[in-house]
């Protein structure tokens, strides 16, 4: 009898630890981050052994994937990345130097997602191609939404909102 009731117990907990937690409706952008950086800054021991670039424990998207040079904003959430949806993208929309109407630019989070609040989104390539110091955005908004188009959290400058 005490052998089945183990037995039992471990059953149930095992079942009551493997739940699946609930997807998210939304999240909040606890902070944004804008800063420029280098290639250097991104690079890791495991890129000079394999020669292929290594996020590790970061969400990085960038709109040249080739170009790592350029200014980012790290959005920090308030709950890890890869318990966002399946299909979540972020609008991202900010004035630059080289326009003055708003740029907008839709980035679609990957597949695989590793356990942390922080997503580096990067303007390089064409679209940045100033070097440090010599340019920063006016203002900037970014809305993440899910795969239907439904917000799930949004946050912008001070600036874009006169």
């Amino acid at each position: 009898m005490r052998i089945f009731f183990m037995a039992l117990l471990s059953c149930f907990l095992v079942a009551c630890a493997s739940k699946p937690k609930a997807e998210i409706q939304s999240v909040d952008i606890d902070a944004i981050y804008p800063r420029y950086m280098e290639t250097s800054q991104f690079k890791r021991i495991h890129e000079y052994r394999t020669g292929v670039e290594y996020a590790g424990n970061r969400v990085i998207i960038r709109t040249d994937p080739d170009v790592r040079d350029g200014y980012y904003f790290v959005l920090q959430l308030d709950t890890k990345a890869h318990r966002l949806p399946q299909g979540t993208t972020i609008l991202a929309e900010f004035y630059t130097p080289s326009s003055p109407a708003p740029q907008q630019f839709t980035f679609e989070l990957p597949a695989k997602r590793p356990k942390t609040k922080e997503i580096f989104i990067g303007l390089t390539g064409e679209i940045w191609p100033y070097a440090e110091g010599k340019a920063t955005p006016a203002a900037w908004k970014f809305t993440l939404l899910d795969a239907n188009g439904n917000e799930l959290g949004q946050k912008q400058s001070y600036l874009w909102s006169m």
